[in-house]
């Protein structure tokens, strides 16, 4: 039977402008052929044709009707296009936008903002007056890092709306006058190259410290200017630097002369974890050049040779979070003959009541929990006056029982307390009880700090 393919027929003819009289001369010339068949066979198969050709009309409207709704989708597509195109070829000024720089791949901006009231009071024992102080201070920074991994390249470069002292990035806040405005400092710029898959880089410039340590032996705002070389893996890391610490002034006792001071260090250690325990221990080594006791002691007599250790231990009691730390520096460069403790630690100044090589120890013990949003930390440390740096150690240790910056010949207490507000914002409190190691002649003294701080990290 054929009536497939003559139906296809039927259905090109039906699209002409003589569809119809040709369809008709077609039905008659088939009724003339099929002389003989039965009439209502006939019929029933003129009929089926009808309804085969009228589907056949229905699709193609159909089809028609989609056609004509693609190009109004496409016509809609490029109006929008054309108005984009339109948009983005006004002056740059109008829109905005950052450009990176060729051979930049990525920036990532950081910051920030710390608010903080302190209140120090000082207790002399063989005086009647007890000394304090108050002021609000701020800590302000922002930075951001350029990305190049084409050629494993990072420049990091930093501001601090705080001091310029190395070991502080404190502003108080009308100090000089009122609702006075402050000043800008540098908080770190640097460059980092990074050797492959390797796990070694290569860090030139102003940059974070690179060392793992508590506050002991460096305080936690200290950004050293020199070189580091640091590996790691999975396991273990090493790391070795050699940085300035003080150059173009004029050596005390040496008239015109202007030389560089510096130190270099390494260390190295091992940080593992698994599900339930997490473990760190470092292992360092600093040393500084005669110079920088010139520069900071005013004499070569005595020197900074610094052994440290530093450990962490924490896993999980319950839902509590728990570390405990520990750190101890050794000053092997320490000398009779001169003391930083009693030129700067308030130590007595008479040698026969007072040893600079017996006064070279500093250590440090701590515990630290936290649960949910709350974190409470306790410490207790006893830092010798000769047993590290006093320009690079913790700046606010020994300030309620120094009153000043210099954290030497100072034991004590910390106590600390940080709820996380959400998840970039928190308010911490800590106190400091310290009293001196070795006392003058005049006496004793204890201090107690007490500061309060808001910050928002973005």
């Amino acid at each position: 039977m054929v009536t497939t393919k003559r139906s296809g027929c039927l259905s090109g003819l039906a699209r002409t402008s003589h569809g119809k009289l040709l369809l008709t001369l077609f039905l008659c010339g088939w009724v003339v052929s099929s002389y003989g068949q039965d009439n209502a066979a006939v019929l029933q198969q003129i009929e089926a044709m009808k309804q085969q050709i009228q589907l056949q009309q229905e699709q193609l409207n159909m089809l028609q009707q989609k056609l004509e709704q693609q190009q109004n989708a496409t016509a809609s597509v490029q109006q929008e296009i054309k108005a984009v195109a339109e948009k983005s070829s006004v002056a740059a000024s109008d829109l905005p936008r950052v450009i990176l720089g060729k051979g930049i791949d990525g920036l990532k901006i950081q910051g920030d903002l710390r608010l903080r009231y302190e209140h120090i009071n000082t207790d002399l024992e063989n005086s009647e007056d007890l000394r304090y102080k108050s002021r609000f201070r701020h800590r302000v920074r922002l930075g951001g890092v350029w990305t190049n991994p084409a050629e494993d390249w990072e420049i990091g470069l930093g501001l601090e709306a705080g001091s310029s002292d190395g070991t502080s990035a404190n502003d108080s806040w009308n100090q000089s006058s009122v609702w006075e405005s402050g000043s800008v400092y540098l908080d770190y710029a640097y460059a980092k190259h990074t050797f492959g898959d390797s796990g070694l880089s290569l860090t030139l410039g102003q940059q974070k410290n690179p060392w793992t340590c508590g506050m002991v032996n460096f305080d936690g705002d200290l950004r050293p200017t020199g070189a580091t070389l640091a590996w790691k893996n999975d396991l273990l890391f090493a790391n070795i630097g050699a940085y300035n610490i003080r150059g173009d002034n004029s050596v005390t006792g040496s008239g015109s002369s202007q030389d560089l001071a510096n130190m270099y260090g390494g260390q190295i250690g091992m940080n593992w974890e698994n599900d339930d325990l997490k473990a760190l221990l470092a292992f360092g080594f600093f040393a500084y050049d005669d110079n920088t006791s010139e520069y900071q002691m005013g004499s070569d007599e005595a020197n900074y040779q610094i052994g440290m250790a530093y450990g962490e231990l924490g896993g999980k009691i319950g839902d509590v979070a728990v570390k405990g730390f520990a750190e101890v520096a050794m000053n092997f460069g320490a000398d009779d003959d001169f003391s930083q403790g009693a030129a700067y630690g308030r130590a007595p100044t008479d040698p026969a009541d007072y040893s600079p090589e017996s006064n070279d120890l500093a250590w440090m013990l701590g515990v630290e929990a936290k649960l949910n949003r709350f974190k409470a930390k306790y410490a207790y440390a006893h830092i010798e006056g000769d047993s590290v740096p006093w320009f690079v150690s913790d700046s606010d240790f020994g300030s309620g029982a120094l009153r000043s910056s210099r954290s030497v010949n100072v034991q004590g207490h910390t106590f600390g307390l940080t709820c996380d507000i959400s998840k970039n914002f928190s308010i911490g409190g800590t106190v400091m009880l310290t009293d001196l190691i070795e006392a003058k002649d005049d006496g004793d003294a204890d201090g107690m700090l007490y500061q309060l701080d808001m910050s928002y990290k973005f």
